[in-house]
């Protein structure tokens, strides 16, 4: 019998990051306890990091390099007559079609709708038929055959508004007057242009009630007969925590805290009938979701990837490698062994990136719950905004400690010096434009509740 292999698509971008890593990381604690072999596939030129190179040879991860889709299709096909592939990963949300399109080839069991995790609105859509309970209210269309009377008549304020097929928190905007919502009609063109470049065409809106109460993940696996290995829950934390006004997620956080919100709740009954709703299928599923006012669990959406931050949190709190989820369906989420928060850096404000604040990040790396800060110094000298008009995180900062107390008395510490972090200036030509963007819409348009 050939030797067990999991394929994981990358891109080179990634496996310079930091977050890739963490990702190496769960890979050799994969191999080493399971035998299993992994191989690496990343579209373009070979690459040229040999410290990388010698790093993933020594740790017997196999490296390929493939020019277009097909060709990678015929990679992979060559590579399942050696090994038996198990399973095909990526961290990244624009590759899971590429990924749903590898299993396809493998003969490898699929969800019952491919398309299930880049289309949000299928998701409301099956989620609202199998469960009423579960669902929410909703309506889709394009920016210019949308209808606010028949939204403030169907889904009413205030409102969630964001792309179909989307990445990350770019263009997700809570609506709350009919003149924000003509106002971001208007300006829609300027952060689709963003979705665009990176891959993401489709002009589809979807319109959605806003779920109040806490915002949470959990990730979990679900093997070709739909059973589930579920791991701990995660809260999440949203730009306005830090008073900036956007979607992104600022913070994941793994503590006791945490772990008591959910006593008594019903959360894994919740998973179930999630994936039974949306027919989902040997995969890795990352689950964001709220529980309201009334104690009510509400998907805010599902996204068929694990990525490296989550890794590491989980690994680090609760010691869970997710990807032994894939050969060991039996696995459990262990207690809690560390309380871990995982602090995002992204830009407040728009313009150019022209450095990090060392003063203030020398400072915050003596508190001693921080254990590592990680920069994407290749940001530098380029644009950078915030995650609503299509820019990314570009540094972490991570806090860990098996005292609560004083883990929270840090990272309220990182919190005050959120908006220091970053050296950004903004040229005349960036001041500009953002004077056109924003200005003619009043100002960000506000998440907070009023």
């Amino acid at each position: 019998m050939h030797k067990k292999a999991i394929v994981h698509i990358m891109t080179k971008a990634r496996m310079k990051s930091d977050a890739f890593t963490a990702e190496i990381d769960a890979i050799e604690d994969l191999s080493e306890k399971c035998g299993i072999k992994n191989a690496i596939f990343y579209k373009g030129e070979k690459i040229e990091y040999k410290d990388l190179i010698n790093k993933l040879e020594k740790l017997g991860i196999l490296l390929f390099n493939y020019s277009n889709k097909e060709d990678l299709k015929e990679q992979v096909l060559e590579l399942d007559k050696k090994y038996k592939i198990l399973f095909v990963s990526t961290p990244l949300e624009l590759l899971v079609n590429v990924v749903t399109e590898i299993k396809s080839i493998l003969g490898h069991v699929q969800s019952d709708h491919p398309d299930i995790f880049r289309d949000k609105h299928l998701q409301r859509e099956l989620i609202q038929s199998h469960n009423p309970e579960l669902g929410i209210k909703f309506i889709k269309g394009e920016p210019e055959a949308l209808d606010i009377l028949e939204i403030e008549e169907k889904v009413g304020y205030p409102f969630i508004i964001k792309p179909v097929d989307g990445v990350q928190s770019a263009g997700v905007e809570k609506i709350t007057t009919r003149k924000q919502f003509e106002s971001y009609i208007k300006h829609y063109h300027y952060f689709h242009d963003r979705l665009k470049s990176r891959g993401v065409d489709s002009k589809i809106l979807i319109v959605e009630e806003f779920i109040d109460g806490k915002l949470y993940s959990v990730d979990y696996f679900v093997s070709g007969d739909g059973d589930i290995t579920v791991s701990k829950p995660i809260k999440v934390r949203l730009g306005i925590d830090v008073d900036v006004d956007d979607y992104c997620c600022i913070a994941r956080i793994s503590t006791e805290k945490t772990d008591g919100e959910f006593k008594g709740m019903r959360l894994k009954s919740f998973i179930k009938s999630t994936v039974q709703a949306t027919g989902i299928k040997n995969t890795f599923v990352h689950h964001e979701f709220k529980i309201n006012s009334k104690g009510e669990f509400k998907t805010i959406e599902l996204n068929g990837r694990i990525g490296g931050g989550r890794l590491e949190v989980l690994k680090r709190s609760c010691d869970v490698n997710l990807y032994e989820f894939i050969v060991n369906p039996e696995m459990k989420a262990t207690k809690l062994k560390l309380n871990n928060i995982a602090v995002n850096i992204y830009a407040t404000k728009r313009g150019i990136l022209t450095g990090f604040n060392k003063k203030i990040l020398e400072k915050i790396s003596q508190r001693s719950t921080v254990y590592k800060i990680d920069l994407e110094e290749g940001f530098i000298g380029k644009e950078v905004g915030l995650t609503r008009d299509g820019f990314v995180k570009v540094g972490v900062i991570k806090l860990e400690d098996s005292d609560y107390k004083k883990l929270r008395k840090d990272y309220l510490y990182v919190k005050s010096k959120y908006h220091d972090l970053l050296e950004i200036e903004q040229p005349p030509e960036i001041m500009k434009k953002r004077k056109y963007v924003f200005n003619k819409v009043k100002n960000f348009l506000k998440l907070k509740d009023k």
